[in-house]
């Protein structure tokens, strides 16, 4: 790839509530408790209650909730900055990125900012702009 991503080791309080919301979420009957007033953290994952719902879990999801929360699990993600408008985000989930991106060099998407397809990873723009300023 000509463009990097950086990777965040998830912490074990993440790992948790990951895990939790992952084994419970479709059943229907389990009353999935989440902290009040936030629904979700800075990186979008549900806020749910850790202590509260593991309570409530059975011993093997208790088991495979503990064994998650045990790997080494990391978030990739990337910066991402506009070469028409110069608008920049930093630590987009890289995951949602290539669920679109087509396979050419580099992913190309639309700039939230201006609407111009020219949305590209920091480093292709530090490219293309390597004689600019910035």
């Amino acid at each position: 790839m000509e463009f990097e991503t950086k990777k965040r080791l998830l912490t074990k309080e993440e790992k948790l509530r990951r895990a939790i919301f992952f084994y419970t979420y479709e059943d229907l009957d389990f009353d999935l408790e989440y902290e009040e007033g936030n629904d979700f953290d800075e990186h979008g994952q549900p806020l749910v209650k850790i202590e509260e719902n593991i309570n409530k879990l059975d011993d093997k999801t208790k088991a495979l909730v503990y064994e998650f929360a045990e790997r080494e699990i990391y978030d990739e993600i990337i910066d991402l900055k506009c070469l028409k408008c110069d608008y920049e985000e930093q630590d987009v989930d890289w995951e949602m990125i290539e669920e679109i991106w087509d396979g050419n060099k580099y992913p190309i998407l639309y700039c939230p900012k201006c609407g111009k397809p020219h949305y590209v990873p920091l480093d292709i723009w530090k490219k293309k702009n390597k004689y600019k300023k910035y």
